[in-house]
């Protein structure tokens, strides 16, 4: 029969006061470390989210501008309600460095075209799109009396220091012409009937951001204008109806 060792009570074995202090501070750093990279990941977390927030928000509001400015057409609008006069419309009808307004035809010819104004305010730093509905008259679209709606396309967004959010550009006189040659703001009448490419601009940022807060994305693209050849001897955009 095998007896078990007996355990004295009044043995005073243990931890050394350097042991102590050396646990105690190896676990200090471990918590330090750990905590580091804890507030690290939430950092970055936070402005990746940030990051995807603003891209996603400024990706979909371009999207939509830049479907709409492709579908440009032109329209034979009435200019005389009296005699039932019309006359045809460029499709690009003004252009400011804060706003562009033009004829678009979203649908396959059995809705009417729209009138359509996309504007920066640079105070509310939003970008919204005006929409006239048209109303028939004696044949010809009547955008004088037509129902108006608004929508907000993009919020918190700001311009890319000086570059503006709208800008015009001609064809060149090089062979082959290219779309380089800057229109002035506001556009001309004559200006309006030679611009060829549309080119947009802006900084989408994050929800009481600033322009260089963490997260801010830059977005540009440009848009060319249809039915515009560089082979004509006058290269400008030409109507269809």
């Amino acid at each position: 029969m095998t007896r078990r060792p007996r355990i004295d009570l009044r043995a005073e074995d243990g931890f050394t006061i350097v042991e102590l202090l050396t646990a105690m501070v190896i676990g200090a750093i471990v918590l330090f470390a750990t905590l580091t990279v804890l507030d690290t990941t939430i950092s970055l977390t936070t402005r990746v989210n940030t990051r995807v927030d603003t891209l996603q928000r400024g990706r979909n509001a371009m999207d939509l501008m830049i479907r709409d400015l492709r579908s440009q057409n032109c329209v034979n609008v009435l200019t005389n309600a009296a005699t039932g006069a019309t006359s045809m419309d460029d499709s690009l009808i003004g252009g400011s460095a804060t706003s562009v307004t033009f004829y678009t035809d979203l649908g396959d010819g059995s809705k009417p075209p729209t009138r359509r104004t996309l504007t920066y305010n640079p105070t509310a730093k939003t970008i919204v799109e005006t929409i006239v509905m048209p109303a028939l008259q004696a044949g010809a679209w009547n955008f004088t009396t037509g129902a108006t709606t608004t929508r907000t396309l993009l919020t918190d967004v700001v311009q890319d220091g000086a570059t503006p959010v709208f800008s015009f550009y001609a064809f060149d006189g090089s062979t082959p012409r290219t779309p380089t040659v800057a229109l002035s703001s506001p556009l001309s009448a004559a200006d309006e009937a030679r611009t060829v490419r549309i080119s947009i601009a802006f900084k989408v940022q994050r929800t009481g951001g600033t322009a260089t807060s963490p997260g801010a994305t830059l977005l540009q693209d440009d848009v060319y204008r249809r039915a515009a050849d560089p082979n004509d001897a006058d290269p400008s955009p030409e109507c269809s109806s």
